[in-house]
């Protein structure tokens, strides 16, 4: 026992930062997140056709890319949430909407919608900051 704990790191506790709002360009950019989203949704759904048994599963993975791909952006202490909804083009009218509670200073929001001859699909994206 006493060896592994003399060769053992020590372990790092970092310190408080104090940093209670970001820098300009560490800032949510909802035109830069709008941008990376649109591209998702048009190269992910222009050859689609609505399937309702495979709707979740392509709402799920867009979901995943467009997370994966806002990461890249660098948002270190955005907390972002993205929201797909997938439906049936029939000439029917469709209002989706959202609240929140939170730092409009600080905090963003984007809203991009596709849609082709058989489907529309609505992605919302959330940048919440931690303070």
């Amino acid at each position: 026992m006493d060896d592994y704990a003399s060769t053992a790191e020590p372990v790092e506790v970092p310190e408080n930062t104090y940093v209670m709002e970001p820098t300009e360009n560490e800032r949510f950019n909802p035109e830069a997140v709008k941008k990376v989203v649109d591209n998702i949704l048009q190269s992910s759904l222009e050859s689609q056709t609505y399937d309702p048994s495979t709707a979740p599963h392509i709402c799920r993975e867009i979901c995943q890319e467009i997370n994966r791909r806002i990461r890249e952006l660098g948002y270190v202490r955005y907390k972002c949430v993205s929201q797909v909804s997938i439906g049936e083009t029939r000439d029917q009218g469709v209002h989706l909407a959202s609240r929140c509670l939170w730092d409009s200073t600080l905090d963003s929001s984007v809203s991009c919608s596709f849609k082709n001859n058989s489907l529309f699909c609505v992605a919302m994206v959330f940048g919440c900051y931690y303070e």
